[in-house]
């Protein structure tokens, strides 16, 4: 009997172990990366497509937005125990998951699922993308071919860009007094040309046009020649200006002060501030290319002209996005 009872448990086991192998068999999981190969602060496209069998069989678990930082050496870690400072290579991640999303769909009467993932890459290396785990209903792991990138310096050479010599004030006085006379005479000018249209104003009241925040945005964004700056290569003259004036425009929208919030701050108040529709729609996009301009700052790297014009115009765009929200008046904000 007792012979009899290990036999049937045997064929059970069998049983159970055929069908996860059928099931892992008939899926088909396809994993790509757009593009395979970039640079530093580069968003990459991380896709798995699983077909050829019921969604319904398969436990997947989406990987959180996070910064993920390389694995420390033994002897840097004992080193940190021994007091020292954290040194600035070891501020910079490794990679940044900045968004992770499922869609179902069928195809062909049979379902489909597509897994997004959006994450960039802030050290040179090749690198194989973080696994996707996904498991059958009965707890086995299912694996599939984990593509890779390969991330190239932006400065592989190293050379330091020409400082132009400071302006000599010597020599010519006579053209400086020149154009001292000239300043005054203008000014002079001007402050005539404004005491007789303030007469006038007084005469004849006049509507003073409303200036809406978006198109002080985008005046600014011109009179401050962003676009100039990067082509120009000045990287750090357009982090600096296109930071302030979108958290100018955030504040004026969104009615908080983010013009001293860090980004994580500014993350969590649009969160709750902006309507949940136009949040799936730019919110991600917002916090990702603040944070290029964080690390453009404070992680010493200098971003491609390419990805920061990329980054200019996605920043335009989610600015007319958010004026829009205002017109349309539908929406609403998260918790």
């Amino acid at each position: 009997m007792k012979r009899n009872y290990s036999f049937i448990k045997i064929i059970l086991l069998l049983i159970i172990s055929a069908a996860s192998v059928t099931y892992a068999a008939e899926a088909s999981l396809n994993a790509s990366v757009t593009p395979d190969k970039g640079t530093v602060g580069m968003p990459f496209t991380y896709t798995l497509t699983i077909s050829g069998i019921d969604p319904g069989f398969f436990k997947i678990t989406l990987p959180e937005k996070k910064i993920v930082y390389p694995e420390k050496k033994i002897e840097k870690a004992n080193e940190k125990k021994s007091g020292g400072d954290k040194s600035p290579e070891e501020s910079v991640p490794l990679y940044i998951i900045n968004s992770a999303a499922r869609d179902d769909s069928d195809v062909n009467g049979s379902r489909q699922v597509n897994i997004k993932l959006i994450l960039s890459y802030y050290r040179p290396g090749t690198y194989v993308l973080p696994e996707i785990k996904i498991a059958g209903s009965d707890g086995t792991v299912i694996g599939y071919k984990i593509p890779s990138v390969t991330i190239e310096e932006l400065n592989k050479e190293g050379k330091f860009e020409e400082i132009e010599p400071p302006v000599s004030l010597s020599g010519n006085y006579t053209r400086i007094i020149w154009i001292i006379a000239a300043i005054l005479i203008i000014a002079a000018a001007a402050f005539g040309l404004y005491r007789y249209l303030k007469k006038r104003e007084k005469n004849i009241p006049a509507e003073t046009p409303t200036i809406t925040p978006i198109e002080i945005f985008i005046n600014e964004v011109n009179s401050l020649k962003l676009r100039e700056l990067i082509e120009a290569g000045k990287i750090n003259e357009y982090v600096f200006d296109v930071s302030i004036i979108f958290r100018r425009y955030l504040s004026a929208m969104l009615l908080f002060d983010a013009a001293e919030m860090t980004t994580d701050e500014i993350a969590s108040r649009i969160k709750k501030h902006m309507p949940l529709d136009l949040y799936s729609i730019c919110g991600e996009e917002i916090i990702s290319n603040m944070r290029l301009w964080d690390f453009s700052k404070f992680a010493e790297f200098t971003p491609s002209a390419e990805l920061l014009l990329e980054n200019l115009d996605a920043t335009i765009s989610a600015a007319k996005r958010i004026s829009g929200m205002e017109r349309s008046g539908n929406g609403t904000p998260g918790l």
